[in-house]
C-alpha cells in the first residue's frame, strides 16, 4: 500500500485537577490522538485513487464539579478539532461502494452538564445535557450524474456533521420505598442530518422517549435477594427514527434522491427476575 499506510504515532495527554474546597474541584486537559484508517477504507479506495490518510484529533477540555450530601453538579466544556477526519462525501468507487474521504478540517465544540439531586429522602433525580456545534469546514459534495456517468462536485462550505445532534439529554427520576422502586428514564435528541450536506430534506426529526421501570425486591431463606423487574419501553408510544440512509443523483438536469429510515419499536414490555445466591 505504500508509505501512506505506515504509521508512527505519539498520542500525548496532559492536564491538572485542582481541589478548590472540600466539595469543589476544577480541571483542564489537552490531548492529541491519531487514528489509522480501517481495512474497509483501503479496500474501498478506487484503483489508482488517493489512499486515505490517518486522522488527527486535538481535544481541549475544562470543567468544574461540586458535590454535597444532596447535590452533585458538573460542567465540562470541550473543543475537538480534527485534521483529515474520514467522512462520506458522496464519492463512490468502480463497484458503486461509498468511499470515506479525508476532510481537512472539522470540529465538535460544546458543553456538557451533569447533575444529581436528592429531591426528597426517597426521590432522586440524575440527568445530563449536552449542547454542541459540530461542523465540517470546506465540504465538497459529489453527486452521480446519470446522464454522463460521471460525478458532479458541489462546494458547500461549512456544513453540519452527520448524525451529530446539537442537543442530547438523559434523565432518570427514581422513587424508592423499602423493597419497591420506580424509575422514569427519559432521553431526547435534537435534529440530526443523515449526510454531511446540511440539506433540510435529509434529517432525522428531534425526538424524546420515556421508559418506565418497576423493581420489587424480597429476601428469602433460599436466596440473598429476589428482584422482579417490569420495564415499559417507549411509554408514550412515540414514533421516531434513529438512523437513515440517502443516495442523491442527477438525471436530465434534475436532482433526485432515494432514502430510507429505520423506525423504532413502539410501546413494549419486558419482565425479568434477578436472583442473588
Amino acid at each position: 500500500l505504500g508509505l501512506e499506510s505506515v504509521y508512527h504515532f505519539i498520542n500525548p495527554k496532559s492536564g491538572f485537577n485542582l481541589k478548590v474546597s472540600s466539595g469543589q474541584s476544577v480541571y483542564l486537559s489537552w490531548s492529541l490522538t491519531n487514528r489509522e484508517p480501517n481495512r474497509d477504507n483501503f479496500v474501498d479506495t478506487p484503483q489508482g485513487g488517493k489512499l486515505p490518510r490517518h486522522e488527527t484529533l486535538q481535544d481541549f477540555e475544562a470543567g468544574w464539579s461540586y458535590k454535597s450530601e444532596k447535590v452533585a453538579l458538573a460542567v465540562n466544556g470541550y473543543g475537538m478539532f480534527y485534521h483529515n477526519q474520514l467522512a462520506l462525501t458522496g464519492q463512490i468507487n468502480d463497484v458503486g461502494a461509498p468511499v470515506m474521504v479525508n476532510v481537512k478540517k472539522s470540529h465538535r465544540v460544546g458543553v456538557e452538564l451533569q447533575w444529581g439531586i436528592k429531591v426528597f429522602s426517597n426521590l432522586n433525580w440524575d440527568a445530563n445535557l449536552t449542547l454542541s456545534r459540530n461542523r465540517i469546514q470546506g465540504f465538497t459534495e459529489y453527486v452521480d450524474d446519470w446522464d454522463s456517468g460521471e460525478q458532479q462536485a458541489f462546494d458547500l462550505g461549512t456544513t453540519p456533521l452527520s448524525f451529530s445532534p446539537a442537543l442530547i439529554s438523559n434523565s432518570q427520576l427514581t422513587w424508592k420505598k423499602k423493597q419497591f422502586a420506580i424509575s422514569l428514564l427519559s432521553s431526547a435528541s435534537g435534529k440530526q442530518f443523515i449526510d454531511n450536506t446540511g440539506s433540510g430534506d435529509r434529517i432525522l426529526e428531534p425526538y424524546a422517549v420515556h421508559n418506565l421501570k418497576l423493581d420489587y425486591s424480597v429476601k428469602t431463606r433460599l436466596f440473598k435477594s429476589l428482584t422482579m423487574h417490569l420495564m415499559v419501553n417507549n411509554l408514550l408510544n412515540a414514533e421516531y427514527d434513529t438512523n437513515a440512509w440517502v443516495y442523491s443523483y442527477s438525471l436530465g438536469g434534475i436532482r433526485y434522491k432515494m432514502d430510507g429510515y429505520f423506525p423504532q419499536a413502539g410501546r413494549q414490555f419486558m419482565v425479568g427476575l434477578e436472583i442473588k445466591l
